[in-house]
């Protein structure tokens, strides 16, 4: 069975804990949330993913990637800096992805996932970068056509609801007393993923998430 990934921020609660005592107080209690939406496709030739999220205190962001394009074994070339040949690799063979590369990034995005998970929806502008790649020849991009446009990912829960819950603690004895709970739930998705006009894809594996923390802090 393919396990989900929970919220990367859920990793960060140790950091939260120690944070509030750097600030100042004495005693200090936090809480917070945030929610995801993961989905990523493949076929012949290609890979993409998404990863929409939205956190409290720092907002919705997105990241996305998707290649086209094939890995191919390369001609046997006399050298020469940045092309390598099948001479040039153990065993006699190199293999060089041939194609083209597209990535971006956003922030201030809009990520609204239904509390059971039966929906989400991320909304937001979007940089893209669109590098065309030939590594039998020496070509990896470096000069990437950039657009700037609107990324829609829309999401519909598949399968069982799956809830997890946590807790951390971290202590200095006389000096330093912090521990935190976490909890939340997470569900597979079937979704689709439109970015500028380079991106229009549809999900062959994804999940929706959802998490809640508090902390408690006592320097």
């Amino acid at each position: 069975m393919r396990r989900f990934m929970v919220l990367p921020l859920v990793g960060l609660l140790t950091l939260t804990i120690a944070g509030p005592a750097m600030a100042g107080p004495n005693v200090s209690n936090t809480s917070g949330g945030g929610e995801a939406i993961y989905g990523e496709w493949y076929g012949e030739g290609s890979y993409g993913y998404v990863f929409a999220g939205e956190e409290t205190g720092y907002g919705g962001f997105v990241d996305v990637y998707q290649e086209s394009g094939e890995w191919v074994l390369c001609a046997a070339s006399s050298g020469g800096e940045g092309k390598p040949g099948v001479g040039d690799a153990p065993g006699g063979e190199f293999y060089g992805f041939v194609g083209t590369r597209t990535w971006g990034y956003g922030f201030d995005i809009q990520v609204d996932v239904s509390r059971r998970l039966d929906t989400g929806t991320a909304a937001g502008s979007v940089e893209l970068y669109t590098e065309t790649v030939d590594e039998c020849n020496g070509i990896y991009g470096g000069d990437a056509a950039v657009e700037v446009g609107t990324i829609t990912v829309s999401a519909t829960g598949v399968g069982p609801l799956a809830t997890f819950r946590g807790s951390g603690a971290y202590k200095i004895p006389s000096e330093f007393n912090g521990h935190s709970n976490y909890r939340g739930s997470e569900r597979q998705a079937a979704g689709t993923v439109v970015a500028g006009g380079a991106i229009d894809a549809t999900f062959d594996w994804g999940y929706m998430s959802r998490v809640t923390w508090t902390t408690h802090v006592n320097e």
